[in-house]
């Protein structure tokens, strides 16, 4: 049966868009020299629990290096280049000291900040003034070993978000996740809430997301000081639920339990789980995940829980995965990097395109050598974050609760109340 016909001119069109698309390589390359690569090394980055750096070197490839992390003896995590500054023989083959780590070769020791501790056989004097094993900072925060890999001199603080200090609630570790795509594919979804009412409400879904997730609600975007918002408001029943989300630039993001149904109402929410995303490569990353657990909840019960990492990995059979696709599927599958010159965007990607303007924003700023933007304060107090729900009685909102542009409206209201107000000081 011949199937050549159709309703529409641009039908069957596929001969016509037969070739490659272009990725934006400015945003999403993250190698050394590359502008996306200058920036991401200007902020604190996530490279291996320390549950995985047991009693040998571990192995972990950061912003397309490969690196070596180590705890010595003493209890001090270092962070190096693989290859020995001496002959190039790699340091995962390092032996742990109590002051460091020793390479397998020749003997040298190496402290946590690269400076040669013993050469044997050779005049440690003179190494010392003329080489070191290039290395980086480490910070421990959550379980989790930090990496800065940018100029030592512009090192920032560690960040300090609202969020990981609420009363009441405990951040632990998490899982680590990796995902083969560019890590940018994952962030600007954090400013994509259309999809959360179509691909995680799809039929048969073992999803435990509230019903009022499948409902496409009136959504307004917003460029904050930590990075860029979404409030979503949606009527359920006789309540208002404007839930929100905001990417911490440039590769953090925050949200609120996905168990919300909108019904019990409250003015601020606290956090259920942050995800720090590092770019391994051009065309991978990894999820790190922490939990934000209440005083009454146990890390092994949350990692126990139905929605724990549903849809997180290709860890399902691919028959499966065709039916119930997860966020792994639908970003993945749009390629190592995306070809942003063949996607036709709408509406619904207003947050995606603000995400990816804060980004050339910051790269520019890099290049020029200027302060950047959304980087963490540097007064020690907690930098405030926006990440909400909010549930009010129908009477809160100015107009039909029915009409769209009302609940536009109150959304607006919302990113302006919260800009003024951070909602997480109603948790203080």
């Amino acid at each position: 049966m011949d199937s050549s016909g159709g309703s529409s001119k641009l039908g069957f069109s596929g001969y016509r868009h037969t070739t490659t698309g272009k990725p934006d390589l400015f945003l999403t390359q993250v190698g050394p020299g590359t502008p996306g690569g200058e920036y991401q090394r200007r902020f604190w980055q996530a490279a291996a629990w320390e549950h995985e750096i047991k009693d040998l070197p571990f192995v972990q490839r950061v912003l397309g290096e490969d690196l070596v992390l180590f705890r010595d003896k003493s209890g001090r995590y270092g962070c190096m280049h693989p290859h020995c500054c001496h002959r190039n023989t790699s340091l995962e083959f390092g032996q742990i000291e109590q002051r460091g780590i020793r390479c397998c070769y020749h003997g040298r020791l190496y402290d946590i900040d690269g400076t040669i501790l013993e050469a044997p056989g050779e005049p440690l004097d003179v190494l010392q003034r003329q080489v070191a094993q290039p290395a980086y900072p480490t910070h421990v925060f959550c379980g989790m070993v930090f990496v800065y890999m940018g100029p030592i001199e512009q090192k920032p603080p560690f960040p300090n978000y609202d969020r990981f200090n609420v009363p009441g609630i405990r951040m632990a570790a998490g899982d680590r996740l990796p995902w083969t795509c560019n890590w940018l594919q994952l962030k600007e979804n954090v400013m994509d809430p259309v999809h959360t009412a179509t691909l995680h409400v799809l039929p048969g879904q073992p999803n435990p997301f509230g019903d009022g997730f499948g409902v496409i609600p009136e959504i307004e975007w917003a460029e904050t000081p930590v990075g860029c918002i979404y409030v979503a408001v949606r009527r359920v029943g006789e309540n208002i639920w404007a839930r929100s989300t905001d990417a911490l630039m440039p590769n953090i993001h925050s949200i609120t339990t996905v168990f919300e149904s909108g019904r019990q109402r409250k003015v601020s929410a606290p956090p259920w789980l942050t995800l720090w995303t590092t770019p391994v490569d051009d065309e991978n990353c990894i999820n790190f995940t922490f939990f934000h657990l209440r005083d009454d909840e146990t890390r092994e019960k949350r990692v126990a829980s139905q929605f724990n990492n549903f849809g997180q990995s290709p860890n399902r059979p691919y028959e499966e995965r065709q039916r119930v696709p997860g966020d792994y599927d639908a970003m993945t599958s749009q390629g190592g990097i995306t070809p942003h010159s063949k996607e036709n965007l709408g509406v619904g990607d207003t947050g995606v395109a603000l995400f990816r303007r804060l980004l050339r924003r910051g790269i520019e700023a890099t290049q020029r050598g200027d302060k950047l933007p959304f980087l963490y304060d540097f007064n020690g107090t907690p930098t405030p974050t926006y990440g909400n729900d909010r549930i009010v009685p129908l009477s809160a909102v100015n107009g039909d609760p029915d009409d769209k542009r009302v609940l536009r409206q109150y959304a607006r209201n919302i990113v302006k109340d919260y800009l003024d107000n951070p909602p997480l000081k109603a948790l203080s």
